[in-house]
Parts: structure tokens; C-alpha cells; sequence
């Protein structure tokens, strides 16, 4: 590893970014999250490549860029935030980054968040806006990447389709970079808590936290939705997982093997060695950069 790599993990360790989420109780961390996204704003963006709007979905944004040389071929772009935070204005201007560096024109929903809502509402509004995209591009010609917590939802996409939605069909391609799900037993707690000595930014404690805060005290949130190695994946396009190896949401990699196996999902399980929580999306420095030119050479496949 790079001594540049070196140095930002030790400073993000430092820095305390992991005690963010597990230093208070639930709904403090919810109130505390609520404050800071209510001062997100969503960032003005201007390219003479693209024409850039936004449109309105469920009462939710969604902002859509779109190459002025016409493509036949669209992303949905789900920027993660562990449910409870909404995508910042570095991430969003990063979208635009993808949109230009793969060809491909970007959607990227601003959906409900568990601070306010059960994660049924998420899954419902992404539905409605790949509905919108399927509008104007053919469902193979659509990709969905989703980062973190929004690689939970890009793959649970299937699930939801599987789930009494079945007239909707499936995308062509999804890349799930560090899906973030909660442990289902007792074999993934335990690989959880050996990375949890690795990872410098999510800690294994707040993938139990989440179970609560995902229902947001709804009992009828499908499992599947907070335990997507549980989820019914027939019909699942083809999947590219990557993950860093030094995050605790690793430990489930193995459960979602299996779960595509038994589906018979052509999938690939792309592993950075040594690397953190979404590394493909952080390229700041040199095993990072790399790993953001493999995601985008993907893209464009």
C-alpha cells in the first residue's frame, strides 16, 4: 500500500467518523441526522456536455443528467448514507463525473430517508423513478449503481420486482460497491466483528442498529429488505459486487455468493485487498483511483 493510503486511513481513524454511528442512542443519532440533512442542499450543476434537471417523484427530487449528444443507454446512480443521510453535494457532483467519464446519462433519486420513514418508501420511490427511466430507455440498456447503503437497494431492486412487481422488468446490468445489509446469524456477526478491527469507518454494531431503524417501528417491512441475502432473486441480471477487504459489510459477501448461486445469477465478486468502505468512489489516492477507473471501465461494458 501507497503511504499516501496509509495516511488517510490513519487520519479518517482519527478523526473518529466511525464512533459517529454508534455514540448515541437511535433516535438521537436520528434527531442529529434529521439537523444535518435538512442543511443539505442540492448543488447547482452546469456542464455544456449535458442538460441538467431535476424532476419530482413521490414529493422526492431526482436529478437527471443528460448527455446533449444522445445516448440510448442510462445509469441510476443510489448514493449511499447508511438510509438516514442524504446524498452530500461532493457525491452528487461526483454523478456527474461518472455521467461523463462512461457516456452514460445519470438519474439520481433523492429518496426517503428511515429518519423519517420505514425503508418501504425508499424502495417504492426508486421503483417509481426506474419506471420513469424505462420510459425513455430500454430495461437492458439501464445500469444501476449503488454505493453502501444505496448498493443494498440497487440489488434489492430485484427482490422488489419479485415482490408484486413483476410487469417491471429487470435492468441490464447492477454493481452493488460495498451493499451495506444486516447480519442474518450468528456465522456473519462473528466475520463481522474480526473486520470490525480492520474497517476504519462502519462499525459492525450499527449493522444491528439498523434492523430498528430501517422498520422505523413498521413490523410489515418485508425481510428481505433488511436482510437482502434473504431476497428472491429470480430473473437477477447480471451483478458486479466490489467490496474492500478491510470493511466490516464484507463479512456478508459470502451470503450473497450463495444467494446467486442458487439463483444461477452471473455475478463477479470483485475484492480490493486491504482496501476500505467503498474505495472505488474515494479516489484519493493511487489503489483508490484504480479501483475508480475499473468501476467506470465496467460501466461502460
Amino acid at each position: 500500500m501507497t503511504l499516501k493510503y496509509e495516511l488517510l486511513k490513519f487520519l479518517v481513524k482519527t478523526a473518529g467518523i466511525k464512533n459517529l454511528w454508534v455514540d448515541k442512542p437511535t433516535e438521537e443519532l436520528l434527531e442529529n441526522r434529521r439537523r444535518q440533512n435538512a442543511k443539505n442542499r442540492i448543488p447547482e450543476l452546469k456542464d455544456e456536455e449535458f442538460e441538467i434537471s431535476r424532476i419530482d417523484i413521490m414529493g422526492c427530487p431526482v436529478l437527471k443528467m443528460i448527455h446533449k449528444e444522445r445516448t440510448s443507454r442510462a445509469n441510476l446512480f443510489l448514493i449511499g448514507g447508511g438510509m438516514i443521510s442524504a446524498p452530500r453535494p461532493g457525491s452528487v457532483r461526483k454523478a456527474l463525473r461518472i455521467a461523463k467519464e462512461t457516456g452514460l446519462d445519470l438519474f439520481v433519486p433523492y429518496y426517503p430517508l428511515c429518519t423519517d420513514y420505514p425503508l418501504t418508501r425508499a424502495y417504492e420511490m426508486i421503483h417509481e423513478t426506474y419506471k420513469v427511466m424505462l420510459e425513455s430507455y430500454r430495461a437492458e440498456n439501464i445500469s444501476v449503481l449503488g454505493t453502501s447503503s444505496g448498493g443494498n437497494l440497487a440489488l434489492g431492486m430485484v427482490p422488489y420486482i419479485n415482490d408484486g412487481h413483476g410487469d417491471t422488468p429487470v435492468p441490464g446490468h447492477i454493481i452493488a460497491v460495498s451493499p451495506g445489509t444486516c447480519v442474518e446469524n450468528e456465522e456473519e456477526w462473528q466475520r463481522m466483528l474480526e473486520l470490525d478491527k480492520k474497517d476504519v469507518a462502519i462499525p459492525a454494531q450499527y449493522m444491528k442498529t439498523a434492523v430498528e431503524i430501517m422498520r422505523h417501528g413498521d413490523d410489515t417491512v418485508p425481510e428481505y429488505m433488511i436482510w437482502l441475502q434473504k431476497g428472491d432473486f429470480t430473473g437477477c441480471p447480471r451483478v458486479t459486487f466490489i467490496y474492500g477487504s478491510d470493511e466490516t459489510l464484507y463479512a456478508c459477501a459470502p451470503s450473497f455468493e450463495k444467494a446467486m448461486n442458487k439463483y444461477d445469477v452471473d455475478y463477479r465478486m470483485i475484492v480490493g485487498e486491504g482496501m476500505f468502505h467503498c474505495y472505488p468512489v474515494f479516489p484519493v489516492c493511487q489503489e483508490a483511483k484504480e479501483g475508480w477507473d475499473m468501476m467506470i471501465r465496467i460501466m461502460k461494458e
